[in-house]
């Protein structure tokens, strides 16, 4: 395999559908894999009937980091690609990975940055590089295994299963630079949705709890 493609889920069968039909041009070199985090809709009797895709079901939602992690410990590629089913590739339908796949070994390579201030409040994000307190933006996010590997927690999570959702790609990005991996942009021709998963749940609630976990972690950190 090329490239694994780990796509989390929960609800909203419509993004993952309109996700999975971009991603089905991509060659057979590319390995998809959904995890879905308990979802009620309709997204199980689909998807479990999808050839194309390997379908992991959790029974209940263990969080964005929670489903990254099963994707990631399936992935059969030495190159890992971590994508939102709240996605629209807009063009290059067949070879749009190319980019990514071409950088991975260098370190963690996406289409768009954040960037924090000082006291590690969102300023803003940017499909350029960032400099200051910034990091990859999770939605689309890739990596060898050989980087993702020398960032595990615990033996097995690349994304820190501390948070539920918001600020697992921050804490990510902010290890990867403890250990000198660099965080490279690359232009893609994928547009993000964004919270869709997130808001059927308390966004503000689960923004602050992560935010807070965040700050008590890094806010004395370097």
């Amino acid at each position: 395999m090329q490239l694994s493609i780990v796509v989390p889920i929960f609800n909203r069968y419509k993004f993952t559908k309109s996700c999975l039909e971009d991603l089905s041009h991509l060659p057979e070199d590319h390995e998809i894999i959904v995890v879905d985090n308990g979802s009620t809709d309709e997204s199980q009797s689909e998807l479990s009937k999808n050839k194309r895709i390997i379908y992991i079901r959790n029974d209940a939602n263990i969080g964005f980091a929670g489903a990254c992690n099963i994707g990631y410990a399936t992935a059969s590629s030495n190159d890992v690609l971590f994508l939102n089913n709240d996605i629209k590739v807009q063009s290059n339908l067949s070879d749009w990975t190319k980019p990514l796949i071409e950088q991975c070994y260098k370190g963690l390579v996406g289409p768009t940055m954040g960037l924090l201030d000082k006291e590690l409040n969102f300023v803003k994000e940017s499909n350029s590089f960032l400099e200051g307190k910034s990091y990859m933006s999770g939605w689309c996010l890739a990596s060898s295994k050989h980087n993702f590997n020398k960032l595990l927690l615990n033996g097995r999570e690349v994304f820190s299963e501390e948070y539920f959702c918001y600020f697992e790609d921050t804490d990510l990005s902010f290890r990867a630079r403890k250990q000198k991996i660099p965080m490279i942009v690359v232009p893609v021709p994928v547009t993000h949705y964004g919270k869709q998963s997130s808001k059927q749940l308390n966004v503000h609630a689960l923004y602050t709890s992560a935010r807070q976990k965040f700050v008590a972690k890094w806010g004395n950190r370097k």
